[in-house]
């Protein structure tokens, strides 16, 4: 007998002795669980008789369960548990069908607490590390991913095969695979050749997935090291010198990205003056005279600044082959998708300071050790507190008189230091690649399960099957004799005393080979080998090396000896020695190499798959050896 009777909790312990009763009196139904794009979900339709109005006050919240002993059972079968949902809209017939869907009153924040468990941020990802160490950054990677990407909790699985499940009898939400089943069961040809297979759209032998990486490679910054530390300067022009010594931001001669960090002189000291004869005309013929001229000594320090901005892209192509059988029109290409990856450089996975929620327009609470981005840094909380009106790491206490400091700086979580000129071939670049593999398997694998079969069953067999599971369907006149697939619609149908089960069964067309050691030169993601085609990297500046790059030279022209030989020269010849000296006057020369820049800068690589095992779950060609 079938029994739906009232839960006093929606999690209370299924006891025979209580629930094996009608609070409705069940005429006919179904109970149907079904895989819906990512999620499995179990409802059940069910036509009772019309219990009367009154029960309409327990509602929307109450759970039932539906239940069943027959004569045969030793104890009681719990079939599923679920709300009611919507309400009745036919409250006055004799019959009326009362909607159930198997979920726990709380299921959102179930879902995105259990898919939050799965989201890995930015790690130290090792991408020789032993398989299961980098399994689960491999899984998920936030730059395939927008900030709001916890408002749906099915995207975590987007690089698996798995699905998403709420168990029909204890609502507990678990993922299972897509592919296997927990528990194969085997159905004896259906019930009067009920069995109806179908073909769809198989994968194409190369299915292809284009992804692009798109960022500013900069450095900024005071070089380590002042490129002049305290070298002596002597120079009969000294004062020109102090005067036009250079500010903070003046461009080194046409150096592009090179400034003027710091500059300045110290330990100024006379050296030994130096006398030169001077001739000069006057009425009574040419008159001599003697020049005493004073030089200094100084010491001068000065400091590079460096500004680099290059804007880069890289576009990683994935190539998957697929080991299917051979179905029409399944040699051609398919490019699935294109995806643009977040900014490499910034921090993707802190969220956003805000001052209530977007939702509840509640001012938001901050706890200690809560992380968020506000004024270009990134922060984490120390003091508990309600959000002020504007962002400000520390607050005066006027109660108290003191400054309590609310957040304080954090380190960003980039992927990568804006200094890289590549990405996909470097460790964290690898980590999104092979995260990117993993996506189109996923694509990969759902189109290979191309053969959908639908068969009825005896109501005992199907009882116990779930989404979780798989099936066998033997029958001599199915190709092969058998099919083998993921159950993905289990429908118990209840019409009077007549009771049957719908299967649908999802199965794949592979050729069941299995996949192939990584030979050298490859890499490896879960159980696909793949290689890597990159050229090198352009790279016409070295970022990282700015800080310490050296000037390609340093040169002190007319110092104070040089100028004494132009002072001496000209006081041979009769001329003024002063001139001489303001005509060549002392001057420091410094060159850097110009950092060279680009409008865009684009590097082209692929990864190209060894074929992906695929299961056979059905023969296609059962004539073939």
């Amino acid at each position: 007998m079938i029994y739906l009777a009232k839960l006093d909790a929606w999690d209370q312990p299924f006891d025979p002795a209580i629930h094996c009763r009608n609070d409705f009196r069940v005429l006919s139904g179904s109970l149907v669980e079904r895989e819906e794009e990512e999620v499995i979900t179990a409802y059940m339709k069910i036509r009772v008789k019309n219990p009367g109005a009154a029960w309409i006050s327990t509602q929307p919240q109450t759970y039932y369960v539906l239940s069943e002993r027959r004569r045969d059972d030793p104890v009681a079968v719990q079939l599923a548990r679920g709300r009611i949902v919507p309400l009745p809209s036919e409250l006055a017939g004799k019959a009326m069908d009362v909607d159930l869907i198997c979920v726990p009153p709380d299921e959102d924040e179930v879902f995105k607490a259990a898919a939050n468990l799965l989201r890995v941020g930015e790690v130290n990802y090792d991408p020789d590390d032993a398989p299961e160490a980098r399994e689960a950054a491999e899984r998920y990677d936030p730059l395939f991913y927008p900030p709001e990407a916890e408002d749906d909790p099915t995207n975590v699985l987007a690089a698996t095969t798995e699905l998403w499940r709420w168990d029909r009898v204890t609502l507990a939400l678990e993922r299972v695979d897509m592919i296997t089943g927990r528990t194969v069961f085997t159905v004896t040809a259906g019930l009067v050749g009920s069995e109806r297979l179908s073909l769809d759209n198989p994968p194409k032998a190369k299915t292809k997935l284009r992804m692009i990486a798109q960022w500013t490679q900069s450095a900024s910054g005071d070089q380590n090291n002042p490129f002049m530390t305290n070298q002596e300067v002597t120079s009969y022009n000294y004062k020109s010198i102090l005067d036009g010594m250079p500010s903070a931001g003046t461009a080194i001669g046409n150096a592009n990205g090179w400034t003027i960090a710091d500059a300045y002189f110290d330990d100024i000291e006379p050296l030994l003056p130096q006398t030169f004869g001077h001739q000069f005309p006057s009425i009574w013929g040419a008159t001599s005279q003697r020049v005493t001229l004073q030089a200094m000594a100084m010491n001068v320090t000065m400091k590079a600044h460096y500004e680099y901005s290059q804007p880069r892209e890289e576009i990683m192509d994935i190539v998957m082959l697929a080991s299917v059988q051979d179905v029409l029109g399944d040699d051609r290409e398919e490019i699935v998708e294109q995806i643009n990856l977040a900014d490499i450089t910034l921090d993707v996975t802190t969220s956003d300071w805000l001052y209530e929620d977007p939702d509840t327009l509640e001012v938001k609470t901050y706890a200690v050790g809560d992380k968020v981005q506000a004024n270009g840094k990134c922060w984490i909380c120390v003091t508990a507190h309600e959000a002020t009106e504007e962002f400000t790491a520390q607050l005066y206490d006027e109660d108290l008189n003191v400054i309590a400091t609310l957040w304080q700086k954090t380190p960003k979580q980039a992927a990568v230091d804006a200094r890289v000129a590549g990405f996909f071939d470097r460790p964290r670049g690898k980590r999104s690649v092979r995260h990117g593999i993993r996506r189109v398997n996923r694509k990969v694998q759902r189109r290979a399960r191309a053969a959908t079969i639908q068969v009825e069953a005896a109501w005992l067999v199907g009882r116990s099957m779930t989404c979780a599971d798989a099936a066998r369907i033997e029958n001599k006149n199915l190709p092969g004799g058998e099919v083998l697939g993921k159950i993905t619609v289990v429908e118990l149908r209840i019409d009077g005393a007549r009771r049957s089960t719908i299967l649908t069964l999802a199965t794949s067309i592979g050729t069941g080979v299995a996949p192939a050691d990584p030979d050298a030169g490859q890499e490896q993601t879960a159980d696909i080998v793949y290689s890597v085609r990159a050229p090198a990297t352009n790279e016409p500046v070295d970022a990282f090396g700015l800080a310490i790059k050296a000037p390609r030279f340093i040169a002190i022209e007319n110092d104070a000896n040089v100028q004494n030989g132009y002072a001496f020269t000209a006081a041979s010849f009769g001329e003024d020695p002063v001139k001489a000296i303001q005509e060549n006057p002392t001057k420091i020369r410094v060159y850097y190499d110009p950092l060279r820049q680009e409008d865009l800068i684009t590097r082209r690589m692929s990864a190209t798959t060894m074929p992906i095992h695929v299961t056979k779950g059905l023969d296609l060609h059962p004539e073939l050896p």
